[in-house]
């Protein structure tokens, strides 16, 4: 019998020492395919040229497809008036999930590693996040890309910076460094270059585990309050959608609030929902509060004899 050809995954490579660490560690512990994604952002000049061209060299070095794009994330940031950030992630997103939809791949490797998933919850923390925030980057999540969804994997999250560095070293690796790195302007690099460092010498340890210990029990403690949620969600909903609360009556306001956000993102598909509007829709629920609000995109949700339902705005033609 004929064997099956191996599976094509892709790996985000920016050149830098994380990304460099990842590939070749795939190369030695995985049979996929692999095709090498590098979207240049434009935001280094001459140096991000050099890194692109890098990654190009290192692919065809070691024999892979390299798919490479550009992208302009100053500009389009300022067009959508979002944070040189965001749009650079909206845009790798984006790149990744076409490059993936091109070559047939449903898996996307990327390289965060310990120390990225301690910035990531305690910045998550500090913007007002609740659990499912604290519990930062998964090992695996989803990529939705229109109608298609891509499985990302991070398989160095439990790694520390100190790993990958003594593997750059056993392995004797060459890679790029990112001098926009020990810049701080963008948040991320205070959090790494300030926050985290003043912490430590606070509380006279290494802080970096015990942030990423939270994020795996908030991880799990909200599987298991978003399990038992969707478990009493089914019990609750009518034919048309509507939401039957009085059966919530004695049921704990962490569960419930966790039930509303899925009735309202997965059911109703709203988009916008956030802890403000699940507020607003906790308050419905008890006595004397509102028989009507508003939500984004200009619905509104009406109770009335025990049932919350959605006015949608009407279509205009």
């Amino acid at each position: 019998m004929k064997p099956s050809p191996p599976t094509t995954s892709l790996v985000a490579v920016s050149g830098g020492r994380d990304s460099v660490v990842l590939l070749h560690w795939l190369l030695r512990n995985t049979s996929e395919k692999l095709v090498v994604c590098h979207l240049n952002h434009g935001l280094r000049g001459r140096e991000s040229g050099q890194d692109a061209a890098f990654v190009r060299r290192l692919a065809a070095g070691l024999g892979l497809v390299c798919e490479a794009g550009r992208e302009d994330v100053a500009a389009i940031a300022l067009r959508e008036s979002i944070s040189v950030e965001t749009a650079g992630r909206q845009l790798r997103h984006r790149f990744l999930a076409e490059t993936a939809l091109k070559h047939g791949a449903r898996r996307i490797y990327l390289a965060h590693h310990a120390d990225d998933q301690a910035e990531t919850i305690l910045a998550n923390l500090c913007r007002g996040a609740g659990l499912n925030g604290l519990g930062g980057m998964r090992e695996t999540s989803l990529l939705q890309h229109g109608a298609h969804s891509f499985e990302l994997r991070r398989p160095l999250l439990n790694w520390r910076r100190s790993d990958i560095e003594a593997y750059l070293r056993e392995h004797g690796l060459k890679f790029r460094e990112d001098s926009s790195n020990m810049s701080r302007g963008p948040r991320r690099n205070r959090l790494r270059l300030d926050v985290l460092p003043l912490l430590g010498r606070v509380f006279d340890r290494d802080v970096v585990p015990q942030i990423v210990r939270l994020g795996r029990q908030a991880e799990r403690d909200e599987e298991a309050l978003g399990g038992l949620a969707l478990e009493r969600l089914k019990d609750c909903l009518d034919s048309d959608d509507a939401l039957r609360f009085k059966p919530l009556a004695q049921v704990s306001e962490a569960i419930v609030s966790r039930l509303l956000r899925q009735w309202l993102v997965k059911v109703l598909d709203l988009p916008g929902i956030g802890h403000g509007e699940v507020e607003l829709v906790l308050a419905m629920l008890h006595p004397g509060g509102p028989a009507k609000i508003n939500l984004p995109g200009g619905h509104h949700l009406r109770r009335k004899a025990g049932r919350l339902w959605l006015e949608r705005q009407a279509l205009r033609p």
